[in-house]
């Protein structure tokens, strides 16, 4: 399923709602994991996960970058260069808007400048119950035991199936449990939690349903709004976080 067609698939409408770019930026908060697409003069288009971390209130947004090359900063971060960005604010709503560059900071940690587009922000309610066929690792954490590795098989905004083999742990329904994705880079950690909603046995493997929290449903929408699908199954597009060269600007 194409990007465009995917991200409609789990919008409860399809008139997004339009916000000030300013309020744009205030829905999504801070310390929110974005994605970006930068379009370079030559068309070339460029792809990562940033952390949004913060705005001036007016003009300015702030984005923490993954480690990104030297070669790739002078690249694809060249002052004016547009670019478009995604994010899923803590209401469940997949939030766009757009941007020029302004300048890279470095310290510690690499920093980009944007300089705001007034028009194009806008606001969509995503869908809960749309189910994408997954093959995530992921930590299941319950009632302070050792964490157990776990494959998660069903992916929605609102919940998720998951199996681990037959070891002995003792999960009852309506227990309170944590999935943490493993295999990505830390600045991109996710961990959602929720309610035991069913636990049966299937051959060698316990298989588990998770209904997410309201807490952690904004960081489930943005895992279903990054997945690509392979012809199979849908997976994280940018697994590793180290950027990527990509064919659309759409998101």
């Amino acid at each position: 399923m194409p990007r465009k067609e995917q991200l409609n698939a789990i919008e409860k409408n399809q008139e997004a709602i339009a916000l000030a770019v300013t309020h744009a930026v205030l829905k999504l908060g801070v310390a929110t994991l974005v994605r970006v697409h930068i379009q370079t003069p030559t068309k070339a288009l460029f792809r990562f996960n940033g952390l949004l971390i913060g705005s001036d209130g007016q003009r300015f947004c702030y984005l923490q970058l993954p480690k990104l090359s030297s070669q790739q900063k002078k690249q694809y971060f060249g002052a004016g260069y547009s670019l478009r960005l995604h994010g899923v604010s803590a209401d469940g709503s997949l939030i766009r808007f757009g941007g020029k560059v302004q300048g890279l900071m470095e310290a510690h940690h690499t920093l980009l400048c944007v300089e705001l587009v007034r028009d194009g922000a806008s606001a969509t309610p995503l869908r809960q119950d749309k189910r994408f066929n997954v093959e995530l690792s992921a930590a299941l954490n319950i009632d302070g035991k050792a964490s157990v590795p776990v494959t998660i098989h069903d992916l929605s905004v609102g919940g998720c199936l998951f199996s681990y083999r037959a070891i002995g742990l003792q999960i009852d329904e309506e227990q309170n449990a944590a999935l943490s994705l493993t295999g990505i880079p830390a600045s991109q950690a996710l961990t959602m939690s929720g309610v035991i909603l069913s636990h049966r046995l299937k051959g060698e493997r316990y298989h588990c349903g998770l209904k997410f929290d309201d807490r952690s449903k904004s960081r489930s929408a943005w895992l279903v709004t990054n997945l690509d699908y392979d012809g199979e199954l849908y997976r994280l597009s940018i697994p590793h976080n180290d950027g990527e060269l990509t064919s659309s600007l759409s998101i």
